[in-house]
């Protein structure tokens, strides 16, 4: 099973183009039947009389990545009043659950994948999520008692609004630095470079190397919080002003920037911009660093071997500066006047729990990091198989140290002003400043900011 996920992962992996906006979503898998505008994960069979239908929504991307439809065929054959039917979300799939809420017709009862910096404050203020915790805290299966005491502090806390707990991930994904081992011992560097002054002189050593091969020392997944918002992390302790947006005029961004361009257009260190067509070239072994999701080390893994790719925590601008990373849960929430809320969480729990050691190995080996400390102490410290994964300890250790992104829309509007203007702040021999550019991406995101309404 371990063969079939990673190459399952690496197969979805090798389709995906440079990031976009949207960090946590990836390209639709091949599905088997459509049924109106829902595509079924198995086909659907009527459940027997006086079985409950609990019907559940998920990202194609998270089913393809994970077994949760093994799951729920292995719960459903333990219920003698409930059957999950698990669904792939469609285009609109929101706008039509909000509208059945308000008319009381609602047929499914959870949701995923919940981005929380993405779409929190959306589904919590249009009232299309309710809290989890009295559901959790009700559950008589395995495990339900461990989920909220066993999690992540951090993770909790991603996963929460206004003090209530919206969102049960089944894994957490944080900005990491993706490397070749190969490539970098090829230059004496033998660990992953803890600072921005490091990074530079291993990427300026292997510009030199790689030089006859056209090698990348270097690159960025060309998203606001691969890149920059990332680097901001490595810089200061709190990254986000009191108004929920990153701290664009602070002395750290500015330096930021400054690291920024540096690596991109003086020194011509990554692709062009910092991430044109990076992913294609990783695959191609053309690009010997990449700041990214840390599930890009394991497609890197898969690709080339364990022992070529190493994912670390990133640089920081200095030595155990900053406050970790940027991160997020990938997680599931309960629909606000849900038919089955109960059952749903349920199974939820069944599945995501700490006590499913089985499926906590599957998310591990996708290239998610686990939620649950008890999945590091039991499986990825101990468990001589999972031992290619013990990186991710790494990542516990910075998630702890993390601090949620602000709940708001705002990550999308400051994603797209970057996007604009970091192109013309990258062009080699760019006369734009790291002053000016963090001025133009400020002002237009406040304009767009200024005309919102959520």
């Amino acid at each position: 099973m371990a063969k079939s996920y990673s190459r399952r992962g690496f197969l979805r992996a090798a389709a995906v183009g440079a990031a976009g906006a949207v960090l946590a979503a990836c390209q639709p898998a091949v599905v088997e039947k459509v049924v109106k505008e829902t595509v079924v994960v198995e086909v659907e069979k009527a459940a027997p009389p006086g079985k409950k239908q609990v019907r559940i929504l998920a990202s194609s991307w998270a089913i393809a990545e994970v077994p949760f439809d093994v799951t729920a065929r292995e719960y459903n054959t333990m219920q003698e009043d409930a059957e999950i039917i698990l669904q792939t979300t469609f285009e609109g799939w929101d706008t039509k659950v909000i509208a059945q809420i308000n008319d009381g017709t609602l047929q499914w009862s959870a949701a995923g994948i919940l981005t929380p910096f993405l779409v929190m404050k959306t589904w919590t203020a249009t009232g299309m999520i309710q809290p989890m915790d009295t559901f959790i805290n009700s559950s008589s299966q395995a495990g339900a008692d461990q989920v909220l005491t066993d999690m992540i502090p951090t993770i909790k806390e991603d996963g929460s609004f206004e003090g209530e707990f919206y969102s049960l991930a089944y894994s957490f994904e944080n900005i990491t630095f993706n490397w070749r081992v190969d490539y970098f011992n090829a230059v004496g560097a033998t660990e992953a470079p803890a600072t921005w002054d490091e990074w530079l002189r291993i990427a300026l050593e292997l510009k030199k190397w790689g030089a006859d091969e056209q090698i990348y020392p270097t690159a960025f997944a060309g998203a606001l919080w691969t890149d920059v918002g990332a680097l901001i992390c490595s810089a200061m302790e709190q990254p986000y002003t009191a108004e929920g947006l990153i701290a664009w005029e602070s002395p750290e961004m500015i330096e930021a920037l400054a690291f920024y361009k540096k690596l991109i257009a003086e020194e011509e260190l990554t692709p062009p911009h910092g991430s044109d067509g990076w992913l294609d070239a990783y695959y191609s072994g053309k690009v010997a660093s990449v700041q990214a999701q840390s599930s890009r080390g394991v497609w890197g893994q898969n690709a080339f071997g364990s022992d070529k790719v190493a994912t670390s925590p990133i640089p920081t601008r200095e030595p155990g500066g900053g406050v970790g990373s940027v991160y997020w849960g990938n997680g599931f929430a309960i629909l606000n006047k849900a038919p089955f809320p109960q059952e749903a969480t349920d199974y939820l729990v069944y599945t995501m729990g700490p006590q499913n050691t089985w499926f906590q190995k599957a998310v591990i080996k996708s290239g998610k990091t686990p939620i649950y400390n008890s999945a590091y102490e039991n499986i990825i410290k101990t468990d001589p198989q999972m031992g290619i994964y013990r990186w991710m300890v790494g990542m516990l250790d910075d998630v702890n140290r993390s601090v949620p992104a602000p709940r708001n829309n705002y990550y999308t509007i400051q994603n797209t002003m970057f996007q604009k203007h970091r192109v013309t702040f990258t062009e080699v021999g760019s006369t734009m400043t790291p002053e000016e550019c963090a001025q133009l991406i400020l002002k237009d995101t406040q304009d767009e900011i200024a005309k919102q309404k959520l």
